[in-house]
């Protein structure tokens, strides 16, 4: 395959798959090998050090979009280049793919549904290599007879998670932190049983979410769980969750809550200093959880399922594991290795690092050298590039 790549997908510093382009074209351009982009970058969500990085590459763009267009829309064969293609759940690409082919097509995906029917395989063997970030996601497809699978670990900037000392912005509560989108696959629901339980005995304890996503109709799944009555409600008004209110419903005091709302890349590492456990019961990840990489990072001790993507993070005793894992009943076969916590065993772990402040710093910091030093964003830059050659 040739040695130039071409990104299908927005670079962004706003979510995972922004972040992913974003270090690779970082990582390319101090390579002299800078990408060509096939998606507008959005320049205005990143730090202006990143800007002054990559604001060259808006000229690229700018030229094939051109010439694209000048094609009335014609699928365009990209020369001397290997075009990098995003793929969401079912294997089904975005609208730059349907313009751009490169002379070697690598599909790149993190996948939760895991329905294998002929549509998704015929669409997933258009490809010529498949890159994936998770161990959880190999050996899916290996079972399907891919034998071209490539994983690259996601990680983290520890430049944009520096380590801070505590403020006392909580006062002496001990802090809880969950983190990822409302929705039945990330797990609120367990968190908000077993945080329940605990802060009933610990009534010093503060549950900090930030739970929020911009579309907020996909939190409507979670109303699946059966310990919850109904998803949180959508405000007329400003189109947001009632997060709070949905806790208060379920059994958190409210002065047990606090629902930070949307927040920026910058407030993270402020607000994960102040936190005293952060957890992640999610009942799937198709790649590694860029949240709690960040919790680890900033030197919080984490609690992970011990599922999925989750697999990958769980090593050499630097967090609590769920080990009591029920399937999550799949009849249709779209949510191969999805699991339910054990809510007592959640407690059980909150309990302990509650109690033992020492144990949970020690086990917190040989997690945050873990991510700063391997699984950190120039190393994942590295191995997806090796990935696509």
């Amino acid at each position: 395959m040739a040695q130039n790549l071409a990104l299908t997908w927005q670079l962004t510093e706003m979510h995972g798959w922004g972040l992913v382009g974003v270090h690779t074209a970082l990582c390319l351009v101090d390579r002299k090998q800078p990408p060509l982009l096939l998606a507008k970058p959005a320049f205005i969500t990143m730090r202006p050090s990143t800007q002054e990085k990559l604001r060259d590459l808006s000229h690229g763009y700018e030229q094939i979009s051109a010439v694209s267009a000048k094609h009335g829309g014609r699928a365009l064969r990209l020369h001397d280049c290997v075009a990098l293609h995003a793929l969401g759940n079912g294997f089904h690409h975005g609208p730059p793919s349907d313009l751009y082919q490169g002379e070697g097509n690598i599909g790149v995906i993190a996948f939760e549904d895991t329905l294998f029917n002929a549509e998704t395989l015929k669409r997933a063997r258009h490809y010529d290599r498949i890159i994936v970030h998770s161990t959880y996601n190999h050996d899916l497809l290996v079972a399907q007879g891919f034998t071209d699978v490539r994983v690259a670990f996601q990680g983290v900037d520890p430049t944009e998670m520096p380590l801070l000392p505590r403020t006392g912005r909580f006062g002496d509560r001990f802090v809880v932190f969950s983190g990822g989108k409302i929705e039945y696959r990330k797990a609120q629901d367990l968190v908000l049983a077993a945080f329940r339980i605990f802060q009933a005995r610990h009534p010093d304890a503060l549950l900090v979410t930030a739970w929020h996503n911009a579309w907020p109709h996909t939190s409507a799944d979670i109303a699946e769980s059966p310990l919850i009555n109904q998803a949180p409600v959508i405000d007329a008004e400003t189109g947001r969750l009632r997060i709070s209110e949905w806790a208060a419903a379920h059994g958190v005091p409210p002065d047990a809550f606090i629902d930070l709302g949307f927040i920026t890349r910058p407030q993270i590492a402020p607000i994960l200093a102040e936190c005293h456990a952060a957890i992640f019961p999610n009942r799937c990840e198709g790649a590694t959880n860029l949240v709690a990489m960040e919790a680890m990072a900033c030197g919080v001790p984490v609690i992970l399922s011990d599922n999925t993507g989750h697999r990958d993070l769980i090593r050499d005793d630097h967090c609590l594991a769920l080990r009591q894992q029920t399937p999550v009943t799949d009849k249709a076969e779209r949510r191969r290795g999805w699991s339910d916590s054990s809510v007592d065993e959640m407690v059980a772990h909150l309990e302990s690092l509650y109690e033992d402040r020492k144990a949970a710093r020690a086990m917190a910091d040989r997690a945050k050298i873990f991510i700063r030093i391997d699984r950190n964003w120039r190393n994942f830059a590295e191995s997806f590039i090796e990935a696509a050659q």
